[in-house]
């Protein structure tokens, strides 16, 4: 696949095809191998680019918890984005632009998956809900061995599996110094699907999970401060 910082020229192709067109012709691979590697190179070069500066301005922080880059997340969305190019659907979309749009949320959707997926393996960090850390966006990814680590470590075993699988899900919508964070009203229903619950539930129990880690973590990091 081609490199995220590669310009992919603009071709006939390029002229003439929708991207549901370019999806299509991916999906008949085996009918035209040739073809379907021009419409993936296509698709790439309309796309990739914003999708690696947005990934980069939105989830760099949690996707470092995985141990992974960017530009794992993007190569690997756009090979998932092919393998199911037959399920794109281009909707309602009458012009270039909302169909740049309805192509790039549907990247979007992959990438978001991918991610909760990534987070949700990772066995070092399985407490990709670690906020606090994302608090501080030009800090280096924390080390296994930091206290502070070893603490929030601690703190989300004191959690139920539902509590943890609903902040690490939040952590991808975390945004820095925004006040009143809410999960978009989507992702607390696909929880409350998920957790056999309400989306309104989901929400609640985001917060008490939130205090129960405040809880635990403020008293033993104010210790520690004065004790250094």
């Amino acid at each position: 696949m081609l490199s995220c910082g590669a310009f992919v020229p603009s071709s006939p192709l390029s002229q003439r095809a929708s991207d549901a067109e370019l999806l299509e012709r991916v999906s008949e691979r085996a009918a035209d191998a040739a073809g379907a590697r021009s419409a993936e190179a296509e698709f790439y070069g309309r796309h990739a680019g914003y999708l690696y500066a947005v990934l980069t301005q939105r989830v760099r922080r949690p996707l470092a918890l995985s141990g992974r880059e960017v530009e794992d997340l993007v190569q690997e969305t756009f090979f998932r984005a092919f393998a199911r190019a037959h399920t794109y659907s281009s909707g309602d979309a009458l012009d270039e632009d909302s169909e740049r749009r309805r192509s790039r949320a549907w990247l979007g959707r992959i990438a978001q998956r991918l991610l909760a997926d990534w987070l949700a393996g990772a066995r070092e960090v399985s407490a990709s809900p670690y906020l606090e850390t994302l608090a501080e966006p030009d800090a280096p990814p924390p080390s296994s061995r930091s206290p502070k680590l070893r603490l929030m470590r601690e703190a989300l075993g004191t959690l139920g599996e539902r509590e943890r699988d609903v902040l690490r899900v939040s952590a991808l919508y975390f945004r820095p110094g925004a006040e009143h964070q809410r999960l978009p009203n989507d992702v607390s229903a696909e929880l409350a699907r998920r957790w056999g619950t309400t989306a309104e539930n989901i929400r609640a129990i985001r917060s008490r999970a939130l205090k129960k880690l405040k809880d635990y973590l403020q008293p033993r990091l104010t210790a520690r401060t004065e004790d250094a």
